[in-house]
């Protein structure tokens, strides 16, 4: 088990190592374990095998964390901070309740042990009424030597299967973009859910795209603009 890769992702801004404790990350550790071992995967199993296998367990076996949304749905009148765990793997995989963070965060950490890069997109829904921003996961591999990627979005996909919706659709009509730094700053916020999709879109200056079939091109701009990052950085320290 590569612990440096799941501290690796909950590290990242758009995740949060302070929805952690000690134990729970110990648990969580513990828990990764055992599912990667039921789920009998091989060195011999293919990219698309371990991704399809990985989507459809947290499809499976993860619900929706329904009463972090209290707050901002008007239900209670403040947001309850023991609901945090809900936007971890720890909240996916050990209680089996999430919200999409907690989705993606789960989904990337199963990925990681069976070495399978991925990243960590943040979309607009479709629909007027959709008014939060939503987590998926891309997983690129390789095959005959070319790039692939995946979109893996097990809690939509669970819901439009429940209401007979074509979830290949659905996704041709999200606007993916990487996470920007004015939405990681605060993920949680007052309302425990962060910026609104509608105010972090307004931002013109985040690249995105529209449908899963063109997010090689929001994979490409976002290497691009690490690599100049990086030389930038390097210049820094000469």
């Amino acid at each position: 088990m590569n612990i440096k890769a799941i501290t690796d992702i909950i590290q990242e801004p758009v995740h949060g190592i302070k929805f952690y404790t000690k134990d729970t990350l110990k648990e969580l550790v513990n828990t990764v374990y055992e599912i990667s071992k039921s789920l009998e995967l091989t060195s011999q199993s293919t990219p698309e095998t371990i991704i399809s296998i990985i989507n459809n367990y947290i499809k499976c076996n993860v619900k929706l964390r329904s009463q972090y949304f209290d707050a901002f749905c008007e239900r209670t009148d403040c947001f309850d901070k023991n609901e945090l765990v809900y936007r971890t793997a720890y909240g996916a995989l050990v209680k089996g309740e999430a919200m999409c963070a907690g989705f993606a965060e789960a989904v990337r950490i199963l990925l990681s042990a069976y070495g399978i890069k991925s990243y960590t997109l943040l979309t607009k829904l479709p629909g007027d009424n959709r008014r939060l921003l939503h987590y998926v996961v891309v997983a690129e591999y390789k095959k005959e030597g070319n790039n692939k990627y995946a979109v893996l979005d097990p809690e939509r996909q669970a819901f439009c299967e429940s209401r007979g919706l074509n979830f290949e659709r659905y996704q041709s009509n999200i606007i993916y973009a990487f996470p920007d730094p004015i939405f990681t700053n605060d993920v949680v916020g007052e309302t425990g859910l962060g910026m609104l999709a509608k105010e972090y879109f307004e931002h013109q200056e985040i690249p995105r795209v529209q449908g899963k079939e063109n997010i090689g091109k929001i994979i490409m701009i976002q290497k691009a603009k690490q690599e100049v990052e990086d030389k930038d950085g390097n210049f820094d320290r000469d």
